[in-house]
């Protein structure tokens, strides 16, 4: 994921010095610097959404052995199936 950012961000400067041939150096610099801020950004969004994906897993996870392990201990699936017969 990270090389295809970076190779985003070289295609864009790229593409503005070949389009504009009286870009200057300055602008250049603050053109890839601009890119390079928008790459960081789109990361650390991307991180913290995959963080929440998996926290939220884990404790979707935690929770379902939490209510496993309460129906082992207080007998309430025995239970339940001796209801049934």
């Amino acid at each position: 994921m990270n090389w295809k950012v970076g190779l985003t961000i070289i295609l864009c400067s790229a593409a503005l010095l070949v389009s504009q041939s009286r870009l200057s150096e300055y602008l250049f610099e603050e053109a890839f610097s601009f890119l390079l801020v928008i790459a960081a950004v789109l990361i650390l969004i991307w991180l913290i959404s995959v963080t929440f994906v998996v926290f939220w897993h884990g404790a979707c996870f935690a929770v379902f052995l939490l209510k496993a392990m309460g129906r082992w201990v207080t007998g309430a699936e025995r239970a339940r199936l001796a209801l049934k017969k």
